[in-house]
């Protein structure tokens, strides 16, 4: 949906160039600020960005650092611990770059090499969500293999992000589920080992997760894009699944 803003577009050494209160959509800001000769478009930033934008993960930041530091005090050692810290880590981690990326104004540069860490922690976020889940499950060498091909997946898509390997939005939200796919396995065996209750708050932050990365492929619903969008959303969906997850493993280590 567009936004209120209105004018025409101003000329530019021979090319159109929007200008700062030009006609332009929340889609508009991604693909002008990451285009290659979009330096102009930094007038856009403060007009087309919802005013909401980065506020829930921000919050979230918070909660996730304090979270993982009661983490920390558990009493809880070995393996276990050690994943419990990794899952804890990689939320402070995602919610902090994206906090940072989405509340700032920044200069082009910048901003290019800021998205890609954004993109890049949920790799990390998704992997480390899934570390204490395969390390829970004791019954055998799946959990294992399973978590050495999510860390090598991860990290391998982490990495060409922050090169500068370029993927559609579509291609980007579908690679995130494929990744959390991965854990589909071991969640079928947990119920044995943490009880199907636990399993199923797991599976709802799956979904959770999920439905947020169709929101944000499809950028839908859009409800007030120049106060809280699709984005937004798609943002809400994201800290309510991380909530979830971590609600389990404390409820584990709390039981423990």
């Amino acid at each position: 949906m567009p936004l209120d803003a209105r004018a025409p577009r101003a000329s530019e050494a021979g090319r159109d160039v929007p200008r700062a209160d030009a006609r332009v959509t929340c889609d508009d800001y991604e693909q002008l600020m990451a285009s290659p000769d979009g330096t102009d478009t930094l007038l856009l930033i403060e007009s087309v960005k919802p005013r909401l934008r980065g506020v829930s993960h921000a919050v979230a930041f918070v909660a996730a650092l304090l979270g993982c530091i009661q983490l920390a005090l558990m009493p809880v050692r070995g393996p276990q611990y050690l994943a419990d810290l990794v899952f804890g880590g990689s939320m402070v981690l995602m919610f902090g770059v994206s906090a940072t990326y989405h509340r700032f104004t920044w200069g082009m540069d910048a901003y290019r090499r800021i998205q890609r860490f954004d993109h890049a922690a949920i790799y990390i976020l998704i992997a480390g969500s899934f570390t204490p889940m395969a390390t829970l499950d004791t019954t055998g060498d799946t959990s294992l293999y399973l978590l050495w091909l999510m860390w090598i997946a991860a990290l391998t898509g982490a990495g060409l992000t922050l090169l500068g390997v370029h993927t559609s939005r579509g291609l980007r939200s579908a690679l995130y589920v494929a990744l959390g796919a991965v854990a589909t396995p071991v969640m079928l065996r947990l119920p044995e080992v943490i009880g199907s209750g636990r399993v199923a708050w797991l599976v709802l932050g799956g979904v959770l997760y999920a439905v947020g990365a169709v929101i944000y492929a499809r950028r839908w619903p859009d409800p007030i894009p120049t106060v809280f969008g699709y984005h937004e959303i798609f943002h809400l969906l994201v800290v309510a699944a991380a909530g979830v997850h971590y609600a389990v493993i404390l409820d584990i280590v709390g039981g423990a």
